[in-house]
């Protein structure tokens, strides 16, 4: 499949040597590690290590070893030193480790390669559950090199790789683990999620589809069904999968979020501003429960220092999410104060292609008698949205002004 190259170091070129003659058989140790005698293996894999220091099979099962025994930090060190050792002959640690393995699992017809590449795989998941994560997709890498048509073992690799932000390579893992089996529910519902997470939710719906079909009782499942299918405006079929989720489990805060947000755009205000206080109630530091509290409080027309004093919370909490920014600058400009600028300014900083940011920038620009300022963020406003007639119209009658003026 071609996995190599990918997590530690991006060299693919081959050292094409071998490693020295073991006095320790290798074999035999890897034979003892599979029937579970993992002291003697142990100590086995170390005097490997100790005879040839070039090996790479011996350090690495010695790592999974040790960290089958509780040793992770140990382990996980362990692994990043031979990746250090292996790539100073312009190598990588999944490709050298496989190539290795490969050949030795070739040549012995005895050693059962599905029982080897449990023992990989087992290796990854101590390594993630504790927090390793990169250090896990080289070992669920070297997996998938050994077991190609694994369809779990592939989705080890890709829900890593998502996990590490690695998009592209996580969605040719899962589309292949897919491949070999389209029922396998974690691949599916990962791909899913990768698919949402890059904003492309007409695909994502499509498995999310079929995941939800297949484990309705999956809360997290149900509720990002939902939250894809908002995007798209689908939002009676979104409200009813998030109240799903709801009922499964009451107390699962991104569903609270959603279905205000849902309730939001469907212009059900009071139900939207119940929705983000049953969140507050369980996390009072989440910032877009307050934010949608705010958005929703001011539908409602409720008082202006309120919800600037709800969106001045946002962003004591989360300074990073330029929506938050953008409402308080309208908020600002509506009732002509100056500061107002101050936070588009924050916004366009956070997100220079935040929707109808610059448009508002600009109006508000304009009401305060900026117009050389209004006319540069209406420009842009115009470039990014070459349809909002307003703001072409706007546009013109400031051209018009200034060549008459």
């Amino acid at each position: 499949m071609g996995f190599f190259n990918k997590i530690f170091m991006t060299n693919d070129k081959a050292d094409g040597t071998t490693s020295e003659p073991r006095k320790v058989d290798f074999i035999a140790t890897l034979s003892m590690h599979l029937r579970g005698e993992a002291t003697p293996a142990l100590n086995n894999y170390i005097k490997i290590t100790e005879e040839v220091p070039d090996d790479n099979l011996a350090p690495f099962f010695a790592s999974a070893i040790k960290a089958d025994q509780g040793n992770i930090v140990e382990a996980a060190e362990n692994l990043r030193l031979l990746s250090k050792r292996i790539s100073l002959k312009e190598e990588t640690i999944s490709r050298a480790v496989s190539l290795d393995l490969i050949a030795l699992l070739s040549d012995d017809p005895f050693l059962s390669v599905p029982a080897v590449a449990d023992i990989v795989v087992s290796f990854g998941d101590i390594l993630k559950k504790e927090g390793f994560v990169r250090e896990s997709a080289v070992c669920f890498e070297i997996a998938a090199e050994i077991v190609p048509d694994n369809a779990h073992v592939l989705y080890r690799l890709g829900d890593t790789l998502h996990d590490l932000g690695i998009y592209d390579y996580a969605e040719s893992v899962l589309q292949e683990a897919l491949k070999y089996a389209p029922n396998h529910w974690d691949a599916l519902y990962t791909y899913a999620v990768l698919l949402q997470d890059l904003k492309r939710y007409e695909e994502a719906i499509t498995y999310y589809e079929k995941a939800v079909k297949m484990n309705p009782g999956h809360v997290k499942c149900q509720n990002n069904y939902g939250a894809a299918l908002m995007m798209i405006n689908r939002l009676d079929e979104a409200l009813a999968h998030c109240t799903k989720a709801e009922e499964l489990a009451p107390d699962f805060l991104p569903v609270k979020i959603n279905l205000g947000n849902i309730h939001l755009l469907l212009q059900q205000y009071e139900t939207a501003r119940t929705n983000y206080l049953e969140a507050i109630s369980l996390d009072k530091n989440l910032a877009p429960a307050y934010f949608g509290l705010a958005s929703a409080e001011h539908k409602l027309g409720r008082d202006s220092g309120r919800v600037r004093e709800l969106y001045l919370k946002v962003i004591e909490l989360n300074p990073s999410i330029p929506d938050a920014h953008h409402a308080m600058g309208n908020l600002l400009a509506h009732e002509g104060n100056p500061e107002a600028l101050s936070y588009f300014s924050a916004a366009a900083q956070l997100n220079n292609n935040l929707e109808n940011l610059h448009k508002d920038f600009g109006n508000a620009c304009l009401k305060l008698g900026r117009r050389e300022e209004a006319l540069e963020h209406l420009i842009i406003a115009h470039e990014q949205n070459p349809d909002d007639t307003a703001t072409r119209d706007t546009l013109s009658r400031m051209e018009e002004e200034m060549r008459t003026a």
